[in-house]
């Protein structure tokens, strides 16, 4: 009997990890000892140049985007073409990197089982209806798997309509984290410093702000607006690169204008640290943004400019040209993050919010 083991895989601390710490010694293994299993790790579109093991156990989808859904069924769907068209098998075990396996004993499992309509696995149950097989590890003869390819363009690679009414957009957004974040302080009276740009720009494995991917959203959006200080930097006194908490401290009570670039998201810690010390913000466009509260009004809390820094300077310019004629905004703001960001408000935003769902009890 032949088995086919694909692990749905990705890239990560965690991830890698547990390919370093088990999944490798496990293909080793397998490779070397037993000629009628084989093991594919399944990835899609992430670097795997510096993965140690065999590139004969992976099965790298450049085309399918690295996330749950639909990324996990579509490398699924991927695998099972592959290894229909290339070998003669009987099962296919569809697990992931943090199910593990006594070989031996899984071997033992398989050689009792029937070679037709074999779907087997830990049994899953989704709101009472349908049950299923769990992820974590199900087996499938070869019959479902042609069953399975046959009827692929039935498959529907989106979220299910039931679950899907299910999710709720809450408007969530950092700044219910750090109710300090509310309590303005006193910056300095004359401002030396024209324009704040303190932030992180480049993130490694050493960085220390959030230890994620490096990525256009990122680190190249980050550093569009550093490039284009550089052409006013003779003009104006900017501070820009990356600093201690406390060196970014000194440099927002100093500073007359600060700048506050997307991050992992639009809404970024940086935007309510600069209003709590009486900084202009000057941010990326919010229009396209839904948040909750939501204090983001172009020319009554913040001015905004476009995500490309094609107007940065322009808008600078003006800004510290005509500064006081902009202070209202900076008073604005603080006013409607102390109100907005108050306990009884977001308390009795989640309140509602809960409330004026379909099924919730609230007393």
């Amino acid at each position: 009997m032949e088995l086919i083991i694909l692990v749905i895989a990705s890239r990560g601390k965690i991830y890698d990890s547990l390919v370093e710490k088990y999944w490798k010694h496990i293909i080793n293994y397998v490779n070397f000892k037993f000629n009628n299993i084989k093991i594919y790790l399944l990835y899609g579109n992430c670097n795997i140049d510096n993965i140690d093991i065999n590139k004969d156990n992976i099965l790298h989808f450049k085309d399918i985007k690295e996330n749950l859904e639909p990324g996990i069924l579509l490398k699924t769907i991927k695998a099972f073409e592959y290894i229909d068209n290339k070998y003669k098998y009987d099962f296919i075990l569809r697990t992931n990197l943090s199910s593990f396996f006594i070989i031996d004993n899984l071997i033992k499992l398989f050689n009792d089982f029937n070679k037709k309509m074999l779907y087997s696995g830990f049994i899953g149950n989704y709101k009472n209806k349908s049950k299923f097989c769990s992820g974590a590890a199900f087996f499938l003869s070869k019959d479902i798997i042609k069953y399975i390819l046959s009827n692929n363009n039935k498959i529907k690679y989106n979220i299910p309509d039931d679950v899907y009414d299910r999710i709720k957009l809450t408007g969530y957004n950092v700044a219910h984290n750090w109710p300090h974040l509310q309590q303005m302080q006193v910056g300095n009276v004359d401002r030396d410093i024209d324009v704040c740009a303190v932030y992180q720009g480049i993130l490694d494995n050493g960085n220390m702000d959030h230890q994620l991917r490096s990525d256009v959203l990122y680190t190249k959006h980050r550093n569009g607006a550093w490039k284009e200080l550089e052409k006013i930097q003779d003009k104006y006194n900017i501070v820009k690169g990356q600093s201690s908490p406390q060196q970014f401290v000194e440099v927002m009570k100093r500073s007359k204008v600060g700048l506050s670039p997307f991050g992992m998201g639009e809404l970024c810690y940086r935007d309510l640290e600069l209003i709590q010390w009486g900084c202009l913000l000057i941010k990326p466009d919010m229009s396209k943004v839904i948040t909750e509260p939501d204090f983001f009004k172009p020319m009554e809390t913040y001015v905004s400019v476009k995500p490309d820094w094609s107007d940065l300077n322009e808008t600078i310019e003006k800004v510290l040209a005509n500064y006081k004629d902009y202070e209202y905004i900076i008073h604005n703001a603080r006013q409607k993050v102390v109100e907005m960001y108050s306990y009884e408000n977001v308390c009795m935003y989640w309140y509602n919010f809960f409330a004026n769902m379909s099924g919730v009890e609230n007393a």
